[in-house]
């Protein structure tokens, strides 16, 4: 085949492609829409009778402000590696981990001196707080990883890790608008827990999940 008959069957094949909005006008419209979807699902399951309380608590706007910044961070992080010659500068990578972190920490801290005084028990099981953690960040991550594909991320593990992490955070987030129990040890297992096994997860399988997301996406194209 002569080299003008190849290029003519290159170009012909091509589909035209739409560029995609800059990464700031794509991570508010995916704060946008999980501030709805999570406020809509938060309001089905019920927030926590003491809530107007909490919000007053130095401990409750920890939680809050290291989550939403995990949540943030991530998702921008994830949106900006999406796009093929994006600039992504060490702190678009290390706001994320500092976030997840500090709220960490801050865990531990009111752990310790409980811990120290012999006043922590093992809590009770939780699972209702890690299946709340999942309904409610399922939506934003389904968006966000739909946002994700449409891209090109050449380095999928970071990718697909900060997208789980941040839908991970605005689980964890409605959690505590609806958890009532402010025990250490149960924000450390339960609260905490289900986002760190997500985030593992997502850095363990996230390549091979978005290779066949990929592959299923090329099967679909005409």
């Amino acid at each position: 085949m002569a080299t003008k008959d190849v290029i003519d069957a290159l170009v012909r094949d091509l589909r035209p492609v739409s560029p995609l909005p800059l990464p700031p006008v794509r991570l508010w419209r995916w704060l946008m829409a999980s501030v709805a979807v999570g406020a809509a699902t938060v309001a089905m399951i019920g927030r926590r009778g003491d809530l107007a309380t909490a919000m007053f608590s130095q401990p409750f706007q920890a939680h809050i402000a290291f989550l939403v910044l995990a949540a943030v961070s991530s998702a921008a992080a994830a949106l900006a590696l999406a796009i093929p010659g994006e600039p992504v500068r060490g702190w678009h990578r290390a706001a994320p981990a500092v976030a997840l972190g500090a709220w960490l920490a801050w865990l531990a801290g009111e752990l310790m001196p409980l811990a120290a005084a012999g006043g922590t028990t093992w809590p009770a099981a939780g699972w209702g707080c890690v299946a709340k953690t999942f309904a409610i960040g399922a939506t934003p991550g389904l968006i966000l990883a739909i946002m994700v594909g449409r891209g090109a991320p050449s380095d999928v593990r970071a990718t697909v890790t900060f997208a789980a992490l941040a839908a991970a955070a605005v689980g964890a987030l409605g959690v505590e608008l609806t958890c009532p129990l402010n025990g250490p040890m149960h924000l450390l297992l339960w609260h905490a827990g289900p986002v760190m096994v997500i985030v593992l997860l997502a850095a363990l399988f996230g390549r091979a999940a978005y290779a066949a997301f990929a592959a299923r996406q090329a099967g679909r194209r005409p």
